[in-house]
Order: C-alpha cells, then sequence, then structure tokens
C-alpha cells in the first residue's frame, strides 16, 4: 500500500464511499445488512490519483457488507500481487500471484500496472437485497441479475509508460547523431563512437525526439559545452577548448502535475574541436564576481596575455551617486585558471553593483588563442554586476513552500485573503499550486493569480505575515519576483506595499514582460529597518490598469531580497 494507513484511511473516508453515508450512525446493523463501500490505497501526495507510473502497484479492498459473492477482474498484461510486497522497496515482479489469472474472488486485491495507457480494474458484488451507492459522482443502484442484485464497478487509471529517451544531434543542418527510443547507449562501448568534428566556438544542435512516456521536461548535460547544462526541446551548445570529448548525456522528466519520473540517457557522441577559420573575438558572459573581479568569455581558448592590462578601458557611472563618467584602470589581466576561453580583470578601485561599468579593448596585437589568432577590439560592453542573496530564506515562506489547509489562506502558510478570495465560479483569486514553479529557488510550488472576464481585477489583497524571519536591515534593497504571464493576461501592473517601519508602494511594470515563461522582473526601494511583524501585500490594482478586461491568469515565485551597494 501507499501512503496509506487501512485504520485510518477506512474511518476517514467510509462516510464518502459508503452506501449509507451517516444512516447507520448509533445503529447495531443486523446479520443481513447489505452495504456498499471500498477503500483504494491511493498516493496521498498525487495531484490526480488516477494517474499511475507503469509498473506500480494499488491495493483495493471490498469493505461491502452482505455481499454473497465479489470478484476483482483485471486486463491481460496487468497482474496480481502476493501478499507481503513493499510498494517503494521491493521488485513487484517477484511477487506476482502467477495462480490468480485475471480474476480473484478474495475481498483483498493488489494490482500491478504492468500495461501502460488506459487500464481499467473491475469490482463485480452480488447481494441477496437491492443496495445503492451514494457518491459524489451520483448515485449507483443494483441491477437484479437472476436470483442476485449486482452492482458492478469500473475503476479507471492512466498509466504513464516509463520515459524512452530518443534525441538526435546535428552538425548544422547534417544530423550526425539519432539515438532511438530503443538504444541503451553503454560508456564501455565509448571507443566505438562516432566523432564530429567542429572549429572552436561552433555549436552543435540538439533535438529531443521523445515521445513514450509523456515527458514535459528535459535537460541537456555537456562538461565541456557551453552552456554545460540546459533545457529546450532544441538546445544548441558550443565548443571552445580544443581537444576530443565525449559529448555528455540527456535527461528526460515527467514532473509537475504528471507521475514523476526521470530518465539518464548517454550521448554517444565525442566532439573534436579543432583550430578556428573565424576572427578570434569577444563572445559575452561579462560579469563581475564577489571578489569584484570581472570576466568575460572569448571564441577560443587564450595561451598568451602578458602586458595587457593596459589595453583595457573601464568606464564607471553611478548617476544616483554623482559619480562618473570615469575610468578606473585595471590593475592585471590574467587567463581565468579554471576556464581558457575566460579573461580575469582586476581593476585598481572598488565598484559597487549600483554602478554602471562598461569594458572596452584595444588590440595590440599581442592577445592570441592556442591556435594563434588575435584578438580584435571591442567597445563598451555592459558588465552585469554581482548581487548577493536574498536576506530573505531561500526555499521558504517567499516562494510559498509552507502549505495551509485552508482557501482563505490561498493555501499559503503565513498568508491571508479572506472571503474575497473566493469566485463566482467556485475558484480561488490567489491560490498556492505545485504544479507550476519556477525552478530557479529549488522549490516545488508558486502563488497563482486568476480572474473572471466578469470580474478580472477584484477587491482582493494577498497579505503576508511571515516575510520577515529576521529584522531586515536598514538599506536599499532590489526585489525581484519570478513571473510567468499567461499569453491571454493584459495586466498591466501589480503593486506591492509594506506596512512598516514606514508604509511604502512599489508598482511594477509588467504590460512588455515576454509571456509563457518564468521572468524575472524587478523593483527598488530604499526602507529603515524592517521588523518581523511586517505585513506585505502583492495585489493588481484596478487604479493602475485601466482599460484591462477580460480573465487574467499569471503566476508569481520566489520573491527575493537583494542588497543594491550604494556608491557614497
Amino acid at each position: 500500500m501507499k501512503n496509506i494507513k487501512f485504520i485510518a484511511f477506512f474511518f476517514g473516508l467510509i462516510l464518502l464511499w459508503s452506501c449509507n453515508d451517516d444512516q447507520y450512525k448509533d445503529y447495531t446493523a443486523p446479520n443481513e445488512l447489505s452495504d456498499v463501500s471500498w477503500l483504494i490505497s491511493f498516493d496521498q501526495f498525487a495531484q490526480n490519483k488516477t494517474w499511475l507510473n507503469q509498473d506500480t502497484s494499488l491495493s483495493f479492498f471490498d469493505l461491502s457488507q452482505g455481499t454473497t459473492s465479489h470478484e476483482w477482474s483485471i486486463e491481460q498484461g496487468n497482474n496480481f500481487l502476493k501478499e507481503g510486497f513493499s510498494p517503494k522497496g521491493d521488485s513487484l515482479f517477484k511477487f506476482i500471484n502467477e495462480s490468480a489469472g485475471l480474476s480473484i474472488d478474495k475481498a483483498k486485491a493488489h494490482v500491478l500496472f504492468a500495461n501502460s495507457g488506459i487500464n481499467k480494474v473491475r469490482l463485480l458484488n452480488k447481494f441477496n437485497a437491492p443496495v445503492t451507492y451514494r457518491s459524489s459522482t451520483g448515485i449507483k443502484t443494483s441491477v437484479k441479475e437472476g436470483e442476485f442484485y449486482v452492482i458492478d464497478t469500473t475503476f479507471i487509471f492512466d498509466v504513464y509508460a516509463h520515459l524512452q529517451p530518443a534525441f538526435r544531434v546535428l552538425k548544422g543542418t547534417d544530423e550526425v547523431l539519432n539515438v532511438a527510443a530503443t538504444d541503451m547507449p553503454n560508456i564501455a562501448d565509448e571507443s566505438t563512437w562516432p566523432v564530429v568534428e567542429i572549429e572552436a566556438a561552433t555549436a552543435l544542435t540538439f533535438e529531443d525526439l521523445t515521445t513514450i512516456g509523456r515527458p514535459n521536461g528535459r535537460s541537456w548535460f555537456a562538461e565541456d559545452g557551453v552552456p554545460s547544462q540546459t533545457g529546450g526541446l532544441i538546445a544548441n551548445i558550443k565548443f571552445y577548448k580544443l581537444g576530443t570529448f565525449n559529448v555528455g548525456s540527456f535527461r528526460s522528466l515527467r514532473l509537475n502535475e504528471l507521475p514523476r519520473e526521470t530518465i539518464d540517457k548517454l550521448i554517444p557522441l565525442k566532439v573534436k574541436v579543432v583550430k578556428s577559420s573565424q576572427p578570434f573575438v569577444y563572445d559575452g558572459a561579462l560579469t563581475e564576481n564577489e571578489e569584484e573581479v570581472i570576466s568575460f568569455r572569448v571564441n577560443g581558448e587564450v595561451s598568451e596575455i602578458a602586458g595587457e592590462a593596459a589595453n583595457f578601458t573601464v568606464n564607471v557611472t553611478n548617476t544616483a551617486a554623482g559619480f562618473g563618467p570615469t575610468t578606473i584602470s585595471v590593475a592585471s589581466a590574467s587567463i581565468n585558471p579554471t576556464d581558457a576561453t575566460f579573461i580575469n580583470l582586476q581593476l585598481s578601485a572598488p565598484i559597487y553593483n549600483s554602478d554602471v561599468v562598461s569594458i572596452s579593448y584595444n588590440s595590440s596585437g599581442n592577445l592570441k588563442s592556442a591556435d594563434e589568432r588575435v584578438l580584435e577590439s571591442f567597445t563598451d560592453k555592459i558588465v552585469q554586476m554581482h548581487y548577493g542573496n536574498s536576506v530573505l530564506p531561500a526555499k521558504g515562506h517567499a516562494s510559498y513552500e509552507e502549505a495551509n489547509p485552508s482557501s482563505n489562506n490561498a493555501y499559503a502558510q503565513s498568508y491571508f485573503v479572506g472571503a474575497n478570495n473566493n469566485k463566482s465560479d467556485g475558484g480561488l483569486v490567489y491560490e498556492r499550486i505545485t504544479s507550476k514553479f519556477s525552478p530557479s529557488d529549488g522549490g516545488s510550488a508558486s502563488m497563482k493569480y486568476s480572474t473572471l472576464a466578469s470580474d478580472p481585477l477584484p477587491n482582493a489583497n494577498l497579505w503576508s505575515f511571515g516575510m520577515a524571519v529576521d529584522p531586515i536591515p536598514e538599506g536599499t534593497y532590489r526585489m525581484s519576483y519570478m513571473i510567468w504571464i499567461d499569453p491571454s493576461t493584459t495586466l498591466k501592473t501589480f503593486r506591492t506595499e509594506w506596512n512598516k517601519p514606514d508604509f511604502t508602494r512599489q508598482v511594477w511594470d509588467i504590460e512588455n514582460v515576454e509571456k509563457g515563461k518564468w521572468v524575472k522582473i524587478t523593483n527598488t526601494f530604499s526602507t529603515k529597518e524592517i521588523p518581523t511583524s511586517v505585513r506585505h501585500t502583492f495585489r493588481p490594482h484596478h487604479l493602475e490598469n485601466v482599460g484591462v478586461s477580460g480573465a487574467q491568469l499569471l503566476w508569481v515565485d520566489d520573491f527575493q531580497l537583494v542588497v543594491i551597494e550604494e556608491r557614497i
């Protein structure tokens, strides 16, 4: 049985599944009582309890009283199991009851679902007297067949097949590898793998062809590629380092509300990276790290950089502080010790993440790649500044990870909406869900905001009373949300508010945010120390959304507060 204690579930569910509800309260049943009820060991954490993974089991209990016979029957390919197995710890195939065939006449049945697709389990009960079964789906009355009264019930399950990854790899438009669902590459055979030759800084294209198992996600892994991990049905991965390498692996995923499964498969391909015929140029990834070292990528491995610091120009501006534009000299330029396709710059003066920093390079002819190309000049490339971690705890309240059983709380702990959270169709304006969430915080929940066309912007605030676990220090902060906006949504803005230490309000412009994907949006505010008793508010408000009509739908996740370093 899965996540179930028989006694607890029996008393918790018998009123729902019994044909008589509470009619027998304080009543002693005679020997001739006829009653219909049953119990199924569903996974209590499943989003849809009739969706199952292939080769998993359910236990069925016929609790009906007064039956003259009961029979469980299954379809060809599925199996009844013997007693004594552990659904998660044992190989279920070792417990197949070979003698049972496709039907048994016991009150208890353990079923192994080996077939994928739609599967049926049938329970046929016979009684000497008429019986009625009442459930949330309606009333079912026994049918007279000969001398007996029959309740014939079929349980329907959608069984998801094991994922069988399939993919192909292309060099330009030429297919260089095709791995079918039935192929099982093995590292022991790597000496026989094909080799594809590409120039440095050239990409291979990876295409997911998986259909078996109904995947809804995937990841590509290439230790020597850029990026080294990425998603997407189609992914382009560049290779910069010279040499011959195994490409990596592919992971097929079935996540969120579906029965979860993850399957990895090797990509049986070697890539041989040779000298490039292209110019040696700046290739992005321009960032500052925590130690204020600036680094950027070029389209090949660097071999010579001595004496080049003076050929870099760093311009810094901070309008809010009245600073600059000012040039800061480069104290040293070096090859990144862990990746020779990156150049590191150490500056002679401090910089702050509130600065705007740009880098230029005047080619001297001496900064060369491993294949003897000379780095070309470039101008005014903007640095992505380093921001520290959020002052709010990760994977906690600010990312809706803590559940609450009440709809008035939007099913999220320490949040509150109240009666205004109810929509006329029975749904909720705000609702914590686990079927969609941002991968940025490593959590598994988000906050859904949805409205009806008849009331596109209801008078409903999402109040948080747990944002500050510890007092938040005085300072200037970059606030951010991860947001997914449904393509049908026309909202222009939403607002956030803090009620302490002083009331402040921020309006977030989302009118031009890309829809249909997780996007990071930011805002800025300055504050005195925020106490733990603070109330934080989220709400799309009609005053900032004039002319918005129709139903609205979006999700927010991973709210962060990150310190902005002010230049004084």
